[in-house]
């Protein structure tokens, strides 16, 4: 792998793990600036996750620390080896792969929603169980 490809694995690793995380690039930047003392510009996690920034390597371990990242994937990410032919069909199986964790996704998403418009229901339905519920007793309260 270049020296290139390192700073573009590296700042791809960082965007999806910011991402995980719901985080703004604004938000990374001031914890990064907390952790190492000093001002960071959103603008350098721009560009370190576009590879295009050399990022010394206190950064890179404060990086590893505000993300919880193990520090070694980092600086040195996963090499691909084998033929031309390989390498495509091991892409082709990467794709596939990730179609179906996209799927799975989509159906966790779908039965996520499916679940809170049960639990919408179900509460509803408790709140017309517990203003009956008042009424009866008040009833029998006025019968005795």
């Amino acid at each position: 792998m270049k020296l290139d490809g390192v700073g573009q694995a590296f700042g791809a690793l960082v965007r999806q793990a910011r991402e995980d995380r719901q985080w703004t690039q604004a938000d990374l930047a001031k914890r990064l600036g907390a952790l190492l003392g000093k001002e960071v510009n959103p603008l350098a996690i721009t560009r370190t996750e576009a590879g295009s920034r050399p990022v010394p390597f206190d950064e890179v371990a404060a990086f590893a620390q505000v993300l919880n990242l193990e520090l070694d994937p980092l600086i040195n990410p996963p090499r691909s080896r084998g033929s031309a032919d390989d390498l495509k069909q091991r892409a082709a199986e990467l794709r596939d792969q990730l179609n179906q964790a996209h799927q799975q996704e989509v159906q966790a998403m779908a039965a996520e929603v499916s679940a809170r418009q049960q639990v919408t229901r179900v509460r509803a339905l408790q709140r017309e169980l517990e203003r009956e519920l008042q009424a009866v007793e008040r009833a029998v309260r006025d019968a005795d």
